[in-house]
């Protein structure tokens, strides 16, 4: 049988309960504790979210209807309509391609049906290097030239889960005057706890090996309101990939989001702290499902320097997103700029006012280099960037949120002296 000992948060000794105050008490710094503060202090670690995987496969009529084509050189396994001559890979472009069959796969259940054109596609590639101020020389100077155009059905995997969050926080109030000669800290310690239920529907991860994660999720979000069901005829005129993750490894992507988001909005609600730090987290969830979908994507290659670039479009709502570098050497000349420009104004205005001194000027350069920070990322922001999602809030059900405990206990108080050094004539 496991044991807990309870120590004392503010010197490390034994606590003992006592009736008469029915507290802990420690008999070594005198400080005494609710119990309740005490106990949230040791919460059961751990906690999981579990997923019902999928069971619908392709049957006998469905491999009937269809064909499934796999690479021969990426090993990429697609599917079209069984009248759909494939002629090349989506991803790699080969035009190696044997048939084979479905049977047996994972049947996708939704597809959400392509409204962004070819066309509409081609201007987007074309108007997405119009004002870039860091975009690399190659794509300014000469024309960008399509390589490959693909309208491709993406697979999907949609995590929906019911996730329950207990986070306990180390929290402090500080608050610093002056006495004397001497800066007085006073820190009050906190134990704070908030447990809350959140409903997630549709959090989507995609079941390409061969398509970047963060080129996926940058396209996010998709109206999944459109989708219709699977039918081997929504897939005439493009190709779809097979999905070749399985809803199983996927599963730790899903759970990844869905603890960031809880963790997020419960420590949203442990306000009025100077600092506050986690001291334990348990996240559990239950009625797990993961349906398979389509998700339409026109996929963009094109070269420059023998190397390629990638560019993703969705389909649906035209959201562009691409692997494109910022360049370095504009980067640099862009922040150093700012920053150079801000310090000489910052400063002119200080010797105007007759405020120049070595901690206004200090203040000057911080504030310069935070401008220039600001400024650098605006300019990347342009840039489009493939980035993965950090969380999952906008696939919280709306007024899902559910907080069930919250409260914040004080343990005990400590003080910082420090002198204050002063100036000898």
């Amino acid at each position: 049988m496991n044991t807990i000992a309870y120590k004392c948060p503010c010197c490390g000794a034994p606590l003992t309960y006592s009736s008469t105050a029915n507290r802990l008490e420690c008999a070594s710094c005198g400080n005494g504790y609710d119990i309740e503060a005490i106990e949230a202090m040791h919460p059961a670690e751990g906690g999981s979210v579990q997923f019902a995987l999928p069971t619908d496969t392709f049957q006998t009529n469905d491999a009937g209807e269809m064909q499934a084509y796999v690479c021969k050189s990426c090993g990429a396994e697609l599917m079209t309509e069984e009248t759909t001559t494939a002629t090349e890979c989506p991803y790699c472009g080969s035009p190696t391609i044997l048939p084979d069959r479905i049977e047996g796969g994972v049947k996708p259940e939704l597809v959400i049906p392509f409204t962004v054109t070819k066309e509409q596609a081609q201007q987007a590639f074309n108007g997405y290097f119009k004002g870039k101020r860091l975009l690399p020389n190659i794509f300014l100077h000469t024309r960008n030239r399509i390589a490959e155009m693909r309208k491709l059905y993406v697979p999907y995997w949609l995590f929906d889960c019911d996730a329950q969050g207990s986070i306990v926080y180390d929290a402090e109030k500080r608050q610093t005057e002056r006495q004397g000669d001497w800066e007085i800290t006073r820190i009050k310690h906190y134990i704070a706890h908030r447990e809350g239920r959140m409903c997630f529907e549709s959090i989507p991860v995609d079941g390409s090996e061969k398509l970047d994660g963060r080129i996926t999720e940058s396209l996010e979000p998709y109206d999944l309101s459109a989708a219709v069901p699977f039918r081997p005829s929504v897939l005439a005129g493009a190709m779809a990939d097979h999905a070749d993750v399985d809803a199983h490894a996927c599963e730790g992507r899903a759970v990844e989001r869905v603890e960031t988001s809880i963790s997020n909005t419960l420590r949203g609600t442990v306000k009025g702290y100077t600092s506050v730090t986690e001291r334990s987290k348990n996240i559990r969830a239950e009625g797990g499902k993961v349906t398979p979908v389509l998700m339409p994507v026109w996929l963009i290659t094109t070269e420059k320097e023998d190397k390629t670039y990638t560019f993703a479009i969705n389909g649906q709502t035209g959201k562009l997103t691409c692997d494109v570098p910022a360049d370095k050497k504009k980067s640099f000349a862009w922040g150093g700029g700012v920053f150079a420009g801000v310090l000489g104004l910052s400063v002119l205005a200080m010797t105007l006012l007759d405020q120049l001194a070595s901690g206004t000027l200090l203040m000057a350069a911080i504030l310069a280099a935070v401008v220039a920070l600001i400024v650098v990322g605006c300019l990347r922001g342009q840039l489009k960037q493939a980035a993965q999602q950090s969380a999952a809030e906008n696939y919280v059900r709306e007024g899902s949120f559910d907080l069930q405990v919250s409260f914040d206990h004080f343990l005990y108080e400590t003080t910082q002296r420090r002198r204050i050094e002063t100036k000898k004539d």
